[in-house]
């Protein structure tokens, strides 16, 4: 319990604005620590099972976001249509689309409401969208219909990646919270990878809209599960419907934020303990859906991150649409070198990039709590910025590996060395995203989804443009000049992680969110 207490520190100061009381009042979130109904006390079992279903949709989700890509030739043939730009979008308007929506707007709005109306809803409404709508795009008959629908599924989908590290942070104590945010952050992260594998495969024996039916029999499996098996982990509103079941119960007329609930607790409003369950839900929704924004305009630590995020993840995406180009024959054009694989053999392309992901999960699930774990007994405290030491390491290997890829294909070397260096790439790749993700989530508690829906925002804009000038420049470069060039804009941010480390915590008490 010591230790629980000790990690909590960070957890507990920022949950000090849900709720209010005074001096005759019990505490709500302390009364509710040692509470069973609290989804940090649920069974292990219990926990751990909705940890993975959170993870699965993250990975379903982003897996989705890149399988077109291997059929996007085939696509194209079917709709008549000539210009690889406009294919692309098949890609671009599912993670952003180039009016800054797709799977940045989805969050942007819906993770606010999850602090308004809990969890559960949203994922289970957003998948069983996402799964309508991948049967739309099985069904389309036209490019345009296809770049639509293709927009309002990453407005669905995007959700859980978003989400999902809120709800390790709603489930996990910080001292166990690190292997779990790290199995969250690996669907996101090897999702886009393993997707174009995947759909390699089912072109061998397959027609493209094959790709969407693949999705629609796995996300509606996942939503039944999700239905069934997924509960409620968001601790305010979990305390406000209690409240409510027992105010109904007893047939109170009006509460308010400091009347006190039958059981002896002061009424807890769902979005903020200065606003009262019974204000005008208008300005109560307002506020919620603009809490991204103003985390934005007015959290200087926050927009850091957020940049520095959206710019590793536009390379991720540009890798992704540039290993087609290196190794596809289908994808082969006059000015770039290419190895002139078969469809198999580009899907096969994307494993050492999955790879490379795969071992820096393993990697962060292992070192995670243990870092924390150890810094906390050597400081006397829990802090968020624990959780940026490994981002050093993840960002010299993210230039250098870089440069590894772009000058062996440029070089024409054996393809298994563009392969390695893509593998590293993943590792440095995973080992900074989740680290900065954790880090968000632990930071901004307990409007973490919010907090992440701002840096979601930022980052799937860049995720989108990326793949759209990735080909122009290696077209205009090459690999070797191309690849440099991403590289020497991601040195300055190699130290980065090392100040934020030592001045992190005077920067947000400094500039401390209001909600």
């Amino acid at each position: 319990m010591t230790q629980v207490a000790t990690n909590n520190s960070e957890d507990k100061k920022d949950h000090a604005n849900i709720t209010s009381t005074d001096s005759k009042s019990i505490n709500v979130l302390s009364d509710f620590a040692n509470d069973p109904d609290n989804p940090k006390n649920w069974p292990s079992w219990k926990r751990a099972m909705s940890a993975t279903i959170v993870a699965t949709i993250g990975l379903l989700c982003s897996f989705a976001s890149s399988i077109l890509v291997p059929a996007v030739p085939d696509v194209m043939r079917q709709f008549h249509v000539t210009d690889r730009l406009t294919g692309t979008l098949t890609t671009s308007v599912y993670v952003a689309s180039t009016s800054c929506l797709g799977m940045g707007l989805g969050p942007f709005v819906l993770a606010p409401l999850s602090e308004l109306y809990g969890r559960w809803i949203i994922y289970t409404s957003t998948l069983a969208a996402f799964t309508f709508l991948q049967i739309g795009c099985a069904l389309s008959t036209s490019m345009t219909a296809l770049i639509i629908l293709r927009f309002f599924a990453g407005c669905a989908g995007g959700m859980a990646p978003s989400l999902g590290q809120a709800s390790m942070s709603d489930i996990w104590h910080p001292h166990e919270r690190g292997r779990w945010a790290a199995l969250s952050t690996t669907g996101p992260m090897v999702g886009p990878a393993v997707g174009n594998f995947v759909a390699a495969l089912i072109l061998q024996r397959k027609q493209w809209p094959w790709v969407f039916w693949t999705l629609t029999i796995f996300s509606g499996i996942l939503l039944l599960l999700t239905l069934f098996l997924l509960k409620e982990t968001y601790e305010p509103v979990i305390l406000h419907r209690r409240q409510k079941k027992q105010r109904r119960a007893l047939q109170a007329s009006e509460t308010s934020s400091t009347h006190t609930a039958p059981n002896g607790l002061p009424a807890l409003s769902v979005m903020d303990g200065k606003q009262s369950v019974t204000q005008d839900l208008t300005r109560v929704f307002s506020h919620a859906i603009t809490r991204p924004l103003r985390f934005l305009a007015t959290s200087p630590i926050l927009a850091i991150f957020a940049f520095f995020h959206a710019y590793t993840f536009g390379i991720l995406y540009l890798l992704l649409t540039s290993l087609p180009l290196l190794f596809g024959n289908a994808h082969r054009t006059p000015r770039l070198f290419n190895y002139g694989f078969n469809t198999i053999g580009t899907g096969f392309s994307y494993l050492g990039l999955s790879a490379g992901l795969s071992l820096g999960s393993l990697v962060q699930m292992y070192s995670q709590n243990k870092l924390w774990n150890f810094l906390t007994k050597r400081n006397g405290e829990g802090r968020p910025e624990y959780r940026l030491m490994p981002v050093t390491a993840g960002m010299i290997l993210f230039p250098a590996s870089l440069l590894w890829y772009g000058w062996s294909a440029e070089k024409q070397n054996h393809w298994i060395f563009p392969e390695i260096a893509t593998g590293l790439f993943g590792f440095g790749m995973f080992v900074t995203f989740q680290s900065v993700q954790i880090y968000v989530t632990e930071a901004f508690v307990p409007y973490s989804a919010s907090a992440m829906a701002a840096v979601t925002l930022i980052r799937t804009i860049t995720g989108a443009v990326y793949p759209l000038f990735g080909q122009k420049l290696f077209e205009a470069l090459g690999y070797g000049k191309g690849a440099t060039l991403l590289a020497t804009l991601a040195v300055p941010a190699i130290p980065l992680p090392l100040i934020l480390y030592k001045h992190g915590r005077y920067i947000r008490e400094r500039w401390e969110f209001t909600p």
